[in-house]
């Protein structure tokens, strides 16, 4: 398991490193769905969080800013961050959707998952300032935003943000091993499948008839 110290470990300039490892697994999700920001938003949820300007600021100076802001965030908010939105997008509100992490909605979705991080950890977090993301998005998010797409965040996981020992030590591992990209292995495997039917097909097949059970007399 990881320890409280791996988890709350500070890097050269005194940075939870998990904000580091959190931004590592956004990015790479925003970027791999690069091209659905030049898509129409077709229902609320999308439309929510994309708001009104995408924010220019890399998801990592972002974090690290909102950091900086947020003198009591400790490692673990980000860990829950990456849990919470993991959980997210698994849910039927985010599927139905088709909501991805993508440019233009991965800032929005990363600052309420911070925000719900923060919450959980230390509730009095509830009574400091929502400016903070305005302010380190460059203006591009508001805060008026923030509590709406919170409880769109809540409904969509059906308030479930309790995070137990096991799952938060699993996600921990997860930021700590980084994005996978498919490897070059699978992608011929799958090509390989695609093309296997069309030689399958012209053979027969034989049906074996199902024989009723035997009955004891």
């Amino acid at each position: 398991m990881a320890s409280a110290e791996a988890v709350l470990r500070l890097d050269a300039n005194g940075t939870p490193r998990t904000i580091r490892l959190l931004a590592a697994l956004v990015d790479f999700e925003s970027c791999h769905f690069a091209d659905a920001a030049s898509k129409p938003a077709e229902n609320d949820l999308v439309r929510a969080f994309r708001g009104g300007a995408t924010p220019a600021v890399a998801i990592s100076e972002f974090l690290v800013h909102i950091q900086r802001s947020n003198y009591l965030f400790d490692g673990a908010v980000y860990v829950l961050a990456g849990a919470y939105l993991a959980r997210f997008m698994r849910t039927r509100a985010a599927r139905d959707a088709g909501i991805l992490v993508e440019p233009a909605t991965a800032h929005r979705l990363v600052s309420v998952a911070v925000l719900l991080g923060a919450k959980f950890i230390s509730p009095r977090y509830f009574e400091r300032r929502v400016e903070a993301f305005q302010i380190c998005s460059d203006k591009s998010i508001r805060a008026s935003e923030i509590p709406r797409l919170e409880l769109l965040f809540l409904r969509a996981v059906d308030y479930r943000i309790f995070i137990g020992d096991e799952e938060f030590q699993r996600f921990f591992k997860v930021m700590e091993r980084g994005p996978k990209p498919p490897s070059a292995s699978s992608g011929s495997q799958k090509r390989k499948a695609e093309t296997a039917p069309d030689r399958e097909e012209k053979k027969p097949r034989r049906v074996r008839a199902c024989q009723p059970p035997a009955v004891a007399s």
